[in-house]
Protein backbone atom coordinates (compact mmCIF):
# COMPACT_ATOMS: atom_id res chain seq x y z
CA UNK A 1 0.00 0.00 0.00
CA UNK A 2 3.05 2.58 0.55
CA UNK A 3 4.45 2.06 -2.84
CA UNK A 4 0.89 2.48 -4.50
CA UNK A 5 0.10 5.80 -2.22
CA UNK A 6 3.53 6.89 -1.78
CA UNK A 7 5.53 5.77 -4.94
CA UNK A 8 9.22 4.24 -4.23
CA UNK A 9 10.99 7.01 -3.01
CA UNK A 10 8.85 8.24 -0.26
CA UNK A 11 8.24 4.73 0.57
CA UNK A 12 12.26 3.66 0.88
CA UNK A 13 12.19 7.30 2.90
CA UNK A 14 9.37 5.65 5.06
CA UNK A 15 10.66 2.36 5.73
CA UNK A 16 13.40 1.08 8.18
CA UNK A 17 14.73 -2.62 9.01
CA UNK A 18 16.06 -4.77 6.60
CA UNK A 19 14.49 -5.64 2.85
CA UNK A 20 15.59 -6.36 -0.60
CA UNK A 21 12.26 -6.35 -3.26
CA UNK A 22 10.95 -6.42 -6.56
CA UNK A 23 8.48 -3.52 -7.62
CA UNK A 24 6.13 -3.86 -10.48
CA UNK A 25 4.46 -0.86 -11.31
CA UNK A 26 1.65 -1.73 -13.95
CA UNK A 27 0.73 1.96 -14.74
CA UNK A 28 3.99 2.74 -15.46
CA UNK A 29 5.08 -0.68 -16.41
CA UNK A 30 8.25 -0.06 -14.66
CA UNK A 31 10.03 -2.81 -12.00
CA UNK A 32 11.96 -1.22 -9.29
CA UNK A 33 14.87 -3.17 -7.08
CA UNK A 34 15.42 -1.59 -3.58
CA UNK A 35 17.56 -2.71 -0.78
CA UNK A 36 18.01 -1.89 2.64
CA UNK A 37 20.32 0.97 3.86
CA UNK A 38 23.15 -1.28 5.32
CA UNK A 39 22.69 -3.80 2.74
CA UNK A 40 21.40 -6.59 5.30
CA UNK A 41 19.83 -8.57 2.52
CA UNK A 42 21.28 -9.16 -0.84
CA UNK A 43 19.85 -8.81 -4.14
CA UNK A 44 21.66 -9.47 -8.05
CA UNK A 45 20.35 -8.47 -11.15
CA UNK A 46 21.41 -8.43 -14.48
CA UNK A 47 19.83 -7.72 -18.08
CA UNK A 48 20.33 -10.74 -20.81
CA UNK A 49 18.95 -11.28 -23.73
CA UNK A 50 16.40 -8.28 -23.16
CA UNK A 51 15.11 -9.84 -20.03
CA UNK A 52 15.56 -8.11 -16.31
CA UNK A 53 16.87 -11.29 -14.25
CA UNK A 54 16.75 -10.93 -10.94
CA UNK A 55 16.90 -12.98 -7.43
CA UNK A 56 18.11 -12.83 -3.38
CA UNK A 57 20.89 -15.53 -4.90
CA UNK A 58 23.38 -15.44 -8.06
CA UNK A 59 22.17 -18.55 -9.04
CA UNK A 60 19.23 -17.55 -9.66
CA UNK A 61 20.00 -15.49 -12.29
CA UNK A 62 22.94 -18.21 -13.93
CA UNK A 63 20.41 -21.14 -13.75
CA UNK A 64 18.63 -19.15 -16.62
CA UNK A 65 18.29 -21.41 -19.79
CA UNK A 66 21.71 -20.58 -21.63
CA UNK A 67 23.35 -17.99 -19.27
CA UNK A 68 26.69 -17.69 -20.54
CA UNK A 69 28.61 -17.45 -16.86
CA UNK A 70 32.13 -15.77 -17.59
CA UNK A 71 34.02 -14.75 -14.41
CA UNK A 72 34.56 -11.06 -13.69
CA UNK A 73 38.77 -10.74 -13.14
CA UNK A 74 37.82 -6.81 -12.25
CA UNK A 75 36.07 -8.21 -8.54
CA UNK A 76 38.62 -10.99 -8.35
CA UNK A 77 41.19 -8.76 -7.82
CA UNK A 78 38.89 -7.03 -5.14
CA UNK A 79 38.07 -10.04 -3.25
CA UNK A 80 42.18 -10.39 -3.06
CA UNK A 81 42.48 -7.18 -1.63
CA UNK A 82 39.76 -6.69 0.13
CA UNK A 83 38.51 -10.61 1.19
CA UNK A 84 35.57 -9.65 -0.25
CA UNK A 85 33.98 -8.46 -3.75
CA UNK A 86 32.55 -4.48 -2.72
CA UNK A 87 30.57 -2.07 -4.94
CA UNK A 88 28.14 -3.28 -7.67
CA UNK A 89 30.17 -6.29 -8.81
CA UNK A 90 29.81 -10.33 -8.29
CA UNK A 91 31.91 -12.44 -9.50
CA UNK A 92 29.77 -13.18 -12.68
CA UNK A 93 30.04 -10.87 -15.28
CA UNK A 94 27.10 -8.97 -16.00
CA UNK A 95 25.43 -9.72 -13.03
CA UNK A 96 25.51 -7.12 -10.44
CA UNK A 97 24.30 -6.33 -6.94
CA UNK A 98 21.68 -3.79 -6.22
CA UNK A 99 24.01 -1.58 -3.28
CA UNK A 100 22.29 -0.41 0.31
CA UNK A 101 20.71 2.42 -0.20
CA UNK A 102 20.08 1.90 -3.57
CA UNK A 103 17.04 1.29 -5.71
CA UNK A 104 17.64 0.12 -9.43
CA UNK A 105 14.86 1.12 -12.09
CA UNK A 106 13.82 -0.82 -15.04
CA UNK A 107 11.54 0.39 -17.57
CA UNK A 108 11.54 0.37 -22.12
CA UNK A 109 14.90 -2.36 -21.54
CA UNK A 110 16.49 0.87 -19.56
CA UNK A 111 18.38 0.35 -16.52
CA UNK A 112 18.85 3.32 -13.84
CA UNK A 113 20.48 3.36 -10.61
CA UNK A 114 19.91 5.33 -7.43
CA UNK A 115 20.95 6.63 -4.14
CA UNK A 116 17.97 6.87 -2.07
CA UNK A 117 20.01 7.28 0.77
CA UNK A 118 23.51 7.63 2.16
CA UNK A 119 25.47 7.87 5.38
CA UNK A 120 26.35 11.34 6.20
CA UNK A 121 28.89 12.13 8.57
CA UNK A 122 29.30 15.53 7.92
CA UNK A 123 26.68 17.66 10.16
CA UNK A 124 27.91 16.98 14.25
CA UNK A 125 25.81 17.79 16.63
CA UNK A 126 26.31 20.08 19.23
CA UNK A 127 25.28 18.11 22.25
CA UNK A 128 26.91 17.30 25.78
CA UNK A 129 27.66 13.82 26.64
CA UNK A 130 24.33 13.21 29.23
CA UNK A 131 22.68 14.13 26.30
CA UNK A 132 24.13 11.59 23.80
CA UNK A 133 23.52 9.20 26.14
CA UNK A 134 20.27 9.77 27.07
CA UNK A 135 19.49 10.09 23.59
CA UNK A 136 21.05 6.40 22.35
CA UNK A 137 19.66 4.83 25.10
CA UNK A 138 15.99 5.35 24.21
CA UNK A 139 17.00 4.95 20.29
CA UNK A 140 18.61 1.65 21.47
CA UNK A 141 16.03 -0.04 23.27
CA UNK A 142 13.24 1.13 20.95
CA UNK A 143 14.93 -0.24 18.50
CA UNK A 144 15.31 -3.63 20.12
CA UNK A 145 12.13 -3.86 21.32
CA UNK A 146 10.92 -3.53 18.20
CA UNK A 147 12.59 -5.91 16.98
CA UNK A 148 11.56 -8.43 19.12
CA UNK A 149 8.15 -8.13 17.59
CA UNK A 150 7.53 -12.08 16.06
CA UNK A 151 5.19 -14.58 16.17
CA UNK A 152 7.96 -17.10 16.81
CA UNK A 153 10.11 -17.92 19.54
CA UNK A 154 12.99 -14.82 19.35
CA UNK A 155 16.52 -15.28 21.15
CA UNK A 156 19.79 -13.57 20.63
CA UNK A 157 23.44 -14.54 19.86
CA UNK A 158 25.82 -14.03 23.24
CA UNK A 159 29.30 -13.29 22.56
CA UNK A 160 30.44 -11.44 26.03
CA UNK A 161 31.49 -8.53 23.83
CA UNK A 162 29.67 -5.70 24.87
CA UNK A 163 27.69 -4.69 21.80
CA UNK A 164 25.80 -7.92 21.94
CA UNK A 165 25.84 -7.79 26.07
CA UNK A 166 23.96 -4.32 25.82
CA UNK A 167 21.68 -6.01 23.20
CA UNK A 168 20.46 -8.87 25.43
CA UNK A 169 20.17 -6.17 28.16
CA UNK A 170 17.65 -4.60 26.22
CA UNK A 171 15.95 -7.88 25.82
CA UNK A 172 16.11 -8.82 28.85
CA UNK A 173 13.75 -5.47 29.50
CA UNK A 174 11.38 -6.64 27.27
CA UNK A 175 11.44 -10.03 27.11
CA UNK A 176 11.65 -11.86 30.80
CA UNK A 177 12.30 -15.31 28.82
CA UNK A 178 14.45 -14.54 26.13
CA UNK A 179 17.13 -17.44 25.64
CA UNK A 180 21.00 -16.38 24.37
CA UNK A 181 23.27 -18.86 22.03
CA UNK A 182 26.97 -18.96 22.32
CA UNK A 183 29.88 -21.25 20.63
CA UNK A 184 32.58 -22.29 22.87
CA UNK A 185 36.22 -23.05 21.85
CA UNK A 186 38.43 -26.20 22.74
CA UNK A 187 41.04 -23.51 22.22
CA UNK A 188 41.89 -20.90 24.97
CA UNK A 189 43.42 -18.28 22.64
CA UNK A 190 39.92 -18.04 20.82
CA UNK A 191 37.21 -18.95 23.20
CA UNK A 192 34.80 -16.32 24.73
CA UNK A 193 32.42 -18.33 25.73
CA UNK A 194 33.54 -17.06 29.95
CA UNK A 195 32.31 -14.06 28.89
CA UNK A 196 28.89 -14.74 27.72
CA UNK A 197 28.44 -16.76 30.95
CA UNK A 198 29.15 -13.77 32.69
CA UNK A 199 26.81 -11.82 30.77
CA UNK A 200 23.85 -13.93 30.78
CA UNK A 201 24.50 -15.05 34.49
CA UNK A 202 23.91 -11.20 35.70
CA UNK A 203 21.10 -10.50 33.20
CA UNK A 204 19.21 -13.96 34.98
CA UNK A 205 18.95 -15.36 30.45
CA UNK A 206 19.19 -19.01 29.87
CA UNK A 207 22.28 -19.16 27.98
CA UNK A 208 22.85 -22.44 25.46
CA UNK A 209 25.88 -22.63 24.40
CA UNK A 210 28.21 -25.98 22.14
CA UNK A 211 31.58 -26.89 22.28
CA UNK A 212 33.31 -27.15 19.17
CA UNK A 213 36.27 -29.11 18.19
CA UNK A 214 37.68 -28.74 14.75
CA UNK A 215 36.52 -31.44 13.61
CA UNK A 216 32.69 -29.86 14.03
CA UNK A 217 34.43 -26.74 12.21
CA UNK A 218 35.65 -28.88 9.45
CA UNK A 219 32.39 -30.58 8.69
CA UNK A 220 30.45 -27.17 8.81
CA UNK A 221 32.75 -26.05 6.26
CA UNK A 222 31.50 -28.90 3.75
CA UNK A 223 27.97 -27.51 4.35
CA UNK A 224 28.70 -23.53 3.63
CA UNK A 225 31.49 -24.47 0.83
CA UNK A 226 28.98 -25.88 -1.39
CA UNK A 227 26.05 -23.38 -1.28
CA UNK A 228 28.28 -20.14 -1.09
CA UNK A 229 28.40 -17.64 -4.82
CA UNK A 230 30.12 -14.89 -3.37
CA UNK A 231 33.54 -15.72 -2.13
CA UNK A 232 33.99 -15.12 1.32
CA UNK A 233 37.70 -14.75 2.90
CA UNK A 234 36.20 -14.64 6.69
CA UNK A 235 36.84 -18.37 8.51
CA UNK A 236 34.42 -16.88 11.19
CA UNK A 237 31.15 -17.77 8.81
CA UNK A 238 31.92 -21.23 10.08
CA UNK A 239 31.79 -20.56 13.94
CA UNK A 240 28.64 -18.57 12.95
CA UNK A 241 27.29 -21.02 10.88
CA UNK A 242 27.17 -23.47 13.67
CA UNK A 243 25.89 -20.90 16.29
CA UNK A 244 22.99 -20.56 14.13
CA UNK A 245 22.31 -24.41 13.99
CA UNK A 246 22.42 -24.16 17.71
CA UNK A 247 19.93 -21.31 17.89
CA UNK A 248 17.72 -22.83 15.24
CA UNK A 249 16.80 -26.15 17.47
CA UNK A 250 15.16 -23.62 19.97
CA UNK A 251 13.99 -19.87 18.05
CA UNK A 252 13.27 -18.80 13.98
CA UNK A 253 14.43 -15.15 14.97
CA UNK A 254 17.54 -14.30 16.42
CA UNK A 255 18.93 -10.04 17.50
CA UNK A 256 22.31 -10.09 17.33
CA UNK A 257 25.15 -6.82 17.74
CA UNK A 258 26.59 -6.51 14.21
CA UNK A 259 26.72 -2.66 13.07
CA UNK A 260 27.64 -1.35 16.22
CA UNK A 261 31.80 -1.70 15.48
CA UNK A 262 31.24 0.41 12.51
CA UNK A 263 29.07 3.26 13.73
CA UNK A 264 30.49 3.50 17.14
CA UNK A 265 34.39 3.21 16.09
CA UNK A 266 34.67 -0.46 17.52
CA UNK A 267 37.71 -1.17 15.62
CA UNK A 268 40.92 -1.01 17.44
CA UNK A 269 42.60 1.01 14.44
CA UNK A 270 40.98 4.26 15.04
CA UNK A 271 42.69 4.73 18.54
CA UNK A 272 45.46 5.01 16.16
CA UNK A 273 44.62 7.03 13.49
CA UNK A 274 47.66 9.38 14.58
CA UNK A 275 49.99 6.68 14.11
CA UNK A 276 48.37 6.33 10.87
CA UNK A 277 48.94 9.68 9.90
CA UNK A 278 52.59 9.15 10.84
CA UNK A 279 53.14 5.68 8.85
CA UNK A 280 51.71 7.48 5.87
CA UNK A 281 54.86 9.99 5.37
CA UNK A 282 57.51 6.65 5.21
CA UNK A 283 58.25 5.54 1.53
CA UNK A 284 56.36 2.85 0.62
CA UNK A 285 59.58 0.97 0.00
CA UNK A 286 60.15 0.54 3.53
CA UNK A 287 56.85 -1.24 4.00
CA UNK A 288 57.51 -4.01 0.92
CA UNK A 289 60.77 -4.56 2.29
CA UNK A 290 59.30 -4.81 6.19
CA UNK A 291 56.18 -7.05 4.57
CA UNK A 292 58.90 -9.19 2.34
CA UNK A 293 61.21 -9.96 5.73
CA UNK A 294 58.37 -10.80 7.89
CA UNK A 295 56.31 -12.22 5.73
CA UNK A 296 58.98 -15.13 5.57
CA UNK A 297 59.29 -15.74 9.89
CA UNK A 298 57.36 -18.24 11.76
CA UNK A 299 54.55 -17.26 14.07
CA UNK A 300 52.69 -18.68 16.50
CA UNK A 301 48.99 -19.55 15.91
CA UNK A 302 47.36 -17.69 18.81
CA UNK A 303 44.49 -15.05 18.08
CA UNK A 304 46.38 -12.01 16.54
CA UNK A 305 49.88 -12.67 17.13
CA UNK A 306 52.37 -10.18 17.24
CA UNK A 307 54.11 -11.04 13.92
CA UNK A 308 50.58 -11.53 12.44
CA UNK A 309 49.69 -8.29 13.48
CA UNK A 310 53.15 -6.04 12.82
CA UNK A 311 53.16 -8.36 9.28
CA UNK A 312 49.62 -6.81 8.11
CA UNK A 313 50.40 -3.34 9.30
CA UNK A 314 53.30 -3.15 7.27
CA UNK A 315 51.32 -3.87 4.39
CA UNK A 316 49.73 -0.03 4.54
CA UNK A 317 53.32 1.99 5.30
CA UNK A 318 53.44 4.73 2.99
CA UNK A 319 49.77 4.63 1.99
CA UNK A 320 47.20 7.35 3.02
CA UNK A 321 45.98 6.94 6.64
CA UNK A 322 42.32 6.07 5.23
CA UNK A 323 43.53 3.53 3.27
CA UNK A 324 45.88 1.82 5.84
CA UNK A 325 43.30 -0.55 7.93
CA UNK A 326 42.12 -1.61 4.71
CA UNK A 327 45.72 -2.46 3.55
CA UNK A 328 46.18 -4.17 6.62
CA UNK A 329 43.41 -6.51 6.80
CA UNK A 330 44.03 -7.56 2.86
CA UNK A 331 45.04 -10.76 2.11
CA UNK A 332 47.30 -9.91 -0.89
CA UNK A 333 49.45 -6.81 -2.15
CA UNK A 334 50.33 -5.73 -5.90
CA UNK A 335 53.53 -7.24 -5.02
CA UNK A 336 52.33 -11.08 -3.95
CA UNK A 337 49.91 -10.86 -7.48
CA UNK A 338 52.54 -9.54 -9.84
CA UNK A 339 54.37 -12.65 -8.60
CA UNK A 340 51.90 -15.38 -7.90
CA UNK A 341 49.42 -14.63 -10.48
CA UNK A 342 49.53 -15.29 -14.24
CA UNK A 343 50.17 -13.46 -17.15
CA UNK A 344 46.55 -14.03 -18.09
CA UNK A 345 45.37 -12.21 -15.06
CA UNK A 346 47.96 -9.68 -14.30
CA UNK A 347 46.66 -8.14 -17.73
CA UNK A 348 43.16 -7.15 -16.89
CA UNK A 349 44.33 -6.38 -13.10
CA UNK A 350 46.44 -3.74 -14.34
CA UNK A 351 43.37 -2.26 -16.13
CA UNK A 352 41.82 -1.58 -13.20
CA UNK A 353 42.34 1.20 -10.25
CA UNK A 354 43.35 -0.49 -7.19
CA UNK A 355 40.36 -1.08 -5.24
CA UNK A 356 41.37 0.08 -1.95
CA UNK A 357 43.23 3.18 -3.72
CA UNK A 358 39.31 4.13 -5.00
CA UNK A 359 37.40 3.36 -1.66
CA UNK A 360 40.27 5.93 -0.39
CA UNK A 361 39.98 8.71 -2.52
CA UNK A 362 37.18 8.63 -5.45
CA UNK A 363 34.63 7.08 -3.50
CA UNK A 364 35.31 9.34 -0.34
CA UNK A 365 34.21 13.07 0.61
CA UNK A 366 37.83 14.06 0.75
CA UNK A 367 36.08 17.29 3.45
CA UNK A 368 35.55 14.99 5.99
CA UNK A 369 38.31 13.88 8.59
CA UNK A 370 40.18 10.76 8.25
CA UNK A 371 37.93 9.65 11.19
CA UNK A 372 35.06 10.31 9.59
CA UNK A 373 36.50 8.91 6.55
CA UNK A 374 37.18 5.67 7.59
CA UNK A 375 33.75 4.77 9.21
CA UNK A 376 32.37 5.50 5.62
CA UNK A 377 34.59 2.88 4.57
CA UNK A 378 33.68 0.45 7.11
CA UNK A 379 30.10 1.05 6.65
CA UNK A 380 29.49 1.23 2.93
CA UNK A 381 31.70 -1.98 2.33
CA UNK A 382 32.95 -3.77 4.79
CA UNK A 383 29.73 -4.35 7.22
CA UNK A 384 27.32 -4.96 3.93
CA UNK A 385 29.90 -7.10 1.93
CA UNK A 386 31.60 -9.06 4.71
CA UNK A 387 29.81 -9.01 7.96
CA UNK A 388 26.14 -9.09 6.99
CA UNK A 389 27.15 -11.42 3.70
CA UNK A 390 28.39 -13.60 6.56
CA UNK A 391 25.71 -13.27 8.82
CA UNK A 392 22.68 -13.65 6.13
CA UNK A 393 24.37 -16.75 4.46
CA UNK A 394 25.15 -18.79 7.63
CA UNK A 395 21.84 -17.89 9.14
CA UNK A 396 19.96 -18.59 6.25
CA UNK A 397 21.49 -21.67 5.59
CA UNK A 398 19.56 -22.79 8.73
CA UNK A 399 16.24 -21.08 8.27
CA UNK A 400 16.98 -18.45 10.85
CA UNK A 401 16.91 -14.89 10.66
CA UNK A 402 18.74 -12.48 11.98
CA UNK A 403 17.88 -8.72 13.50
CA UNK A 404 20.18 -5.74 13.50
CA UNK A 405 19.14 -3.27 16.26
CA UNK A 406 22.16 -1.01 15.99
CA UNK A 407 21.23 -1.29 12.41
CA UNK A 408 18.30 1.14 12.72
CA UNK A 409 17.94 4.10 10.77
CA UNK A 410 17.53 6.28 13.91
CA UNK A 411 20.94 4.90 15.48
CA UNK A 412 22.74 4.89 12.32
CA UNK A 413 21.70 8.72 11.68
CA UNK A 414 22.60 9.31 15.22
CA UNK A 415 25.83 8.04 15.52
CA UNK A 416 27.04 9.52 12.71
CA UNK A 417 25.85 13.21 13.87
CA UNK A 418 28.16 12.19 17.10
CA UNK A 419 31.30 13.84 17.50
CA UNK A 420 34.16 11.22 17.55
CA UNK A 421 35.89 12.32 20.85
CA UNK A 422 32.48 10.29 22.16
CA UNK A 423 33.16 7.46 20.52
CA UNK A 424 37.07 6.89 20.84
CA UNK A 425 38.63 8.79 24.16
CA UNK A 426 40.82 6.12 25.96
CA UNK A 427 39.40 3.45 24.54
CA UNK A 428 37.25 2.28 21.48
CA UNK A 429 33.48 2.87 21.72
CA UNK A 430 33.89 5.04 24.47
CA UNK A 431 30.22 6.18 24.38
CA UNK A 432 28.87 2.60 24.23
CA UNK A 433 30.93 1.68 27.05
CA UNK A 434 29.40 4.18 29.25
CA UNK A 435 26.43 3.15 28.31
CA UNK A 436 26.55 0.03 29.39
CA UNK A 437 27.09 1.08 32.73
CA UNK A 438 25.05 -0.35 35.35
CA UNK A 439 23.71 -2.25 32.55
CA UNK A 440 26.14 -5.45 32.48
CA UNK A 441 29.34 -6.28 34.37
CA UNK A 442 32.16 -3.93 34.47
CA UNK A 443 34.61 -7.03 33.30
CA UNK A 444 32.75 -6.90 30.36
CA UNK A 445 32.69 -2.99 30.03
CA UNK A 446 36.47 -2.98 30.41
CA UNK A 447 36.99 -6.15 28.07
CA UNK A 448 39.19 -4.89 24.66
CA UNK A 449 37.66 -6.21 21.32
CA UNK A 450 37.76 -9.88 20.34
CA UNK A 451 36.81 -11.36 16.87
CA UNK A 452 35.23 -14.38 15.99
CA UNK A 453 37.42 -16.08 15.06
CA UNK A 454 38.64 -19.53 14.66
CA UNK A 455 42.46 -21.32 15.03
CA UNK A 456 42.64 -21.34 11.26
CA UNK A 457 46.29 -21.08 10.63
CA UNK A 458 46.98 -24.23 13.04
CA UNK A 459 43.82 -26.15 11.53
CA UNK A 460 45.25 -25.42 7.70
CA UNK A 461 48.23 -27.25 8.99
CA UNK A 462 46.66 -30.16 10.44
CA UNK A 463 42.50 -31.13 9.99
CA UNK A 464 42.30 -29.00 7.13
CA UNK A 465 45.46 -29.26 5.31
CA UNK A 466 45.39 -32.30 2.73
CA UNK A 467 41.49 -31.07 2.39
CA UNK A 468 42.68 -28.02 1.13
CA UNK A 469 45.88 -28.83 -0.37
CA UNK A 470 43.99 -31.54 -2.69
CA UNK A 471 41.29 -28.91 -4.02
CA UNK A 472 43.83 -26.52 -4.79
CA UNK A 473 46.60 -28.03 -7.15
CA UNK A 474 44.28 -30.92 -8.43
CA UNK A 475 43.96 -30.79 -11.98
CA UNK A 476 40.29 -29.28 -12.17
CA UNK A 477 40.65 -26.33 -10.01
CA UNK A 478 39.78 -23.51 -11.91
CA UNK A 479 41.89 -20.98 -10.14
CA UNK A 480 45.29 -22.57 -11.79
CA UNK A 481 43.60 -21.12 -15.23
CA UNK A 482 45.14 -17.32 -13.91
CA UNK A 483 47.24 -18.67 -10.25
CA UNK A 484 50.97 -20.36 -10.70
CA UNK A 485 50.87 -23.26 -9.61
CA UNK A 486 53.85 -23.77 -8.28
CA UNK A 487 54.11 -20.46 -6.42
CA UNK A 488 50.60 -22.00 -4.71
CA UNK A 489 52.44 -24.74 -4.15
CA UNK A 490 55.48 -22.69 -2.37
CA UNK A 491 52.78 -20.97 -0.14
CA UNK A 492 51.29 -24.54 0.65
CA UNK A 493 54.64 -25.59 2.34
CA UNK A 494 56.10 -22.30 3.71
CA UNK A 495 52.74 -22.76 5.75
CA UNK A 496 53.37 -26.24 6.69
CA UNK A 497 56.53 -25.33 7.86
CA UNK A 498 55.31 -22.98 9.85
CA UNK A 499 55.10 -19.99 7.94
CA UNK A 500 51.27 -17.59 8.35
CA UNK A 501 50.04 -17.98 5.50
CA UNK A 502 46.53 -18.52 6.35
CA UNK A 503 44.95 -15.68 4.85
CA UNK A 504 46.38 -15.88 1.31
CA UNK A 505 45.65 -19.71 1.36
CA UNK A 506 42.25 -19.10 2.67
CA UNK A 507 41.51 -16.52 0.32
CA UNK A 508 42.64 -19.08 -2.72
CA UNK A 509 40.01 -21.85 -1.30
CA UNK A 510 37.41 -20.03 -0.84
CA UNK A 511 37.48 -18.81 -3.99
CA UNK A 512 38.36 -21.78 -6.15
CA UNK A 513 35.01 -22.83 -4.14
CA UNK A 514 32.88 -20.18 -5.54
CA UNK A 515 34.03 -20.45 -8.91
CA UNK A 516 33.27 -24.36 -9.11
CA UNK A 517 29.70 -23.49 -7.70
CA UNK A 518 28.84 -20.89 -10.12
CA UNK A 519 30.56 -22.19 -13.37
CA UNK A 520 29.38 -25.99 -12.40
Amino acid sequence: KFLINFGIEQTLKKIDGMFAFAYYNAKENTIYLARDRSGEKPLYYSFYQNRLLFGSEIKTITDFPLYKKNLNYSAIADYLHLDYISLNKTLINHIYKVKPGEYVKYNQEKLTCNIYWKIDQRLKQNISEKEALEKLDSIISESVQNRLVADVPVGLFLSGGIDSSLIAYYCKKYSTNISSFTIKMDNDSYDESKYADIVSRHLDIKNHSILLSENDLVNSLVEIEDKLDEPLNDPSIIPTHLVSKLAKQYVKVVLSGDGADELFSGYLPFKYIHIMKILSLFPRFFGKILYSQLSKLRGKDNYMSFLFLITQVSKGIGYSANQQIFRWMSSFTESDISEIFLKNFIEKYSENENIIHYLGSKSLNANLDVHDQITTMFFENYLPNDILTKVDRASMYNSLEVRSPFLDKQIIEFSSSLQNCYKIKNTTKSILRKLCKNKIPESIIKRRKHGFAIPLAKMLRTTLKEKVADTLTSKQARILEFINKEKLKKILDAHSRGVDNRKMIWSFYMLEKCIENNLK
